[in-house]
């Protein structure tokens, strides 16, 4: 609480918040939240937030940006990144966490390691954990894409394939 008053002490335009509920109980993450969302909407100001809780982001956030090994690989309304996302990663995240709507659902898990960032492997990033690797991914990274209305992703399959 005390990082957050000093942080919005000049009054910013944006609020940079990297994993603000890291290490906190359930308790104190909310009441952190709703104090960052009180506030941006109290101060008209854009919260940036970084964090791997994906509840946080259904929850909080009106557009979610994914990375994978230092990329961008899919962005758009939360919504979309949810129900219709296109890239394999993402798929593959949102298959590991587990859904209180679904509760009989097995959590899968990415295959393989994710890269050293000193070592990328030619192509795209997530090649060799993709399930749904071309050759084409292999040699070649292909560039954020628009895949729908406000909906980017870095992925060479022309449409959602599961």
């Amino acid at each position: 609480r005390v990082m957050i008053a000093i942080a919005l002490a000049c009054r910013p335009k944006i609020l940079i918040a990297d994993e603000p509920t890291t290490a906190l109980d359930v308790t104190i993450q909310a009441q952190i939240l709703k104090l960052i969302s009180g506030l941006q909407k109290e101060m008209g100001m854009s919260v940036i937030l970084i964090t791997h809780n994906l509840g946080i982001i259904a929850s909080l956030a009106q557009r979610a940006l994914v990375m994978y090994a230092g990329r961008a690989v899919e962005e758009g309304p939360v919504e979309i990144i949810f129900n219709g996302h296109h890239h394999p990663y993402t798929r593959g995240l949102l298959q590991s966490v587990p859904r209180l709507d679904l509760p009989h659902r097995d959590l899968q898990e990415i295959r393989g390691t994710v890269p050293r960032l000193n070592d990328l492997p030619e192509g795209c990033t997530f090649s060799n954990r993709c399930d749904f690797v071309m050759d084409r991914c292999r040699r070649q990274e292909p560039e954020l894409r628009p895949v729908g209305k406000g909906h980017v992703s870095r992925c060479w399959l022309d449409q959602r394939v599961w």
